[in-house]
């Protein structure tokens, strides 16, 4: 790991700037990426504790922007998937849910170019749906997110709400898996000792997000959220 500290630095730096600006994806490209340098054992509770950290960040950035009220059935509705996730995942060929999930992405992305999306009107009911469908999938293969951005894609928000909800669902997410990779002893002091080596590359990293967010007109974000759904569904695909 030594031999590698200013790669994993960067990996870290590109990673923290994406969800700066985007509001997630730090797992996704920050475990893709190490898992050519590091064991994945040692990179997953350090990511978490990285993500953590950054939703922490961007939901205080975008506070004036979060609706509790409309994040709220989202999270609890998700709290309530995780088990069946789990138990899916005792009972179900897990290949079978990670190709079928990555179809639906690339077919929704596809709707979404298209301009398709716009006949769509979601009843606010749906976002329990869509936090349940959230919650399976984070319980069985640890992607929770693609549910929650269709859903506030569909939902038709702004860049700025879209930002806000995602963090803050994503901020709950992060505490929990912390905290159970704390009480189950995956995080350990060498988890510790790691985290506080690379935070700096963290920081530089959402604090650059940030700001270009803030920056860059919204139809160039709606743009890059699609990239990255579709980065998402390719690594389903052929993960």
């Amino acid at each position: 790991m030594e031999n590698d500290f200013l790669l994993v630095g960067l990996i870290f730096l590109f990673a923290s700037f994406t969800q700066g600006y985007a509001g997630f994806a730090f797992q996704l490209i920050s475990l893709s990426l190490l898992s050519f340098v590091w064991n994945i054992n040692d990179a997953i509770p350090v990511c978490a504790m990285f993500g953590l950290v950054i939703n922490i960040y961007v939901t205080y950035k975008m506070r004036t922007h979060i609706s509790f009220r409309a994040v709220k059935p989202l999270i609890i509705s998700a709290l309530f998937g995780i088990p069946i996730g789990i138990y899916l995942l005792m009972i179900v060929n897990i290949e079978i849910i990670r190709i079928s999930l990555g179809t639906l992405i690339i077919l929704f992305v596809a709707i979404s170019v298209f301009n398709l999306d716009t006949k769509i009107n979601l009843n606010v009911k749906w976002r329990y749906f869509f936090g349940l469908t959230s919650g399976i999938l984070g319980g069985a293969f640890n992607t929770n997110g693609p549910p929650i951005l269709i859903y506030l894609w569909l939902s038709k928000v702004n860049a700025y709400q879209f930002k806000a909800m995602i963090s803050t669902f994503f901020l709950f997410s992060s505490l929990a898996i912390v905290a159970g990779h704390f009480a189950a002893g995956i995080s350990t002091q060498a988890t510790l000792v790691l985290f506080l080596k690379f935070i700096p590359f963290i920081l530089i990293g959402q604090f650059a997000g940030v700001r270009l967010f803030q920056s860059v007109d919204s139809k160039y974000y709606s743009k890059f959220i699609l990239f990255l759904l579709l980065l998402i569904s390719i690594k389903l695909l052929f993960s």
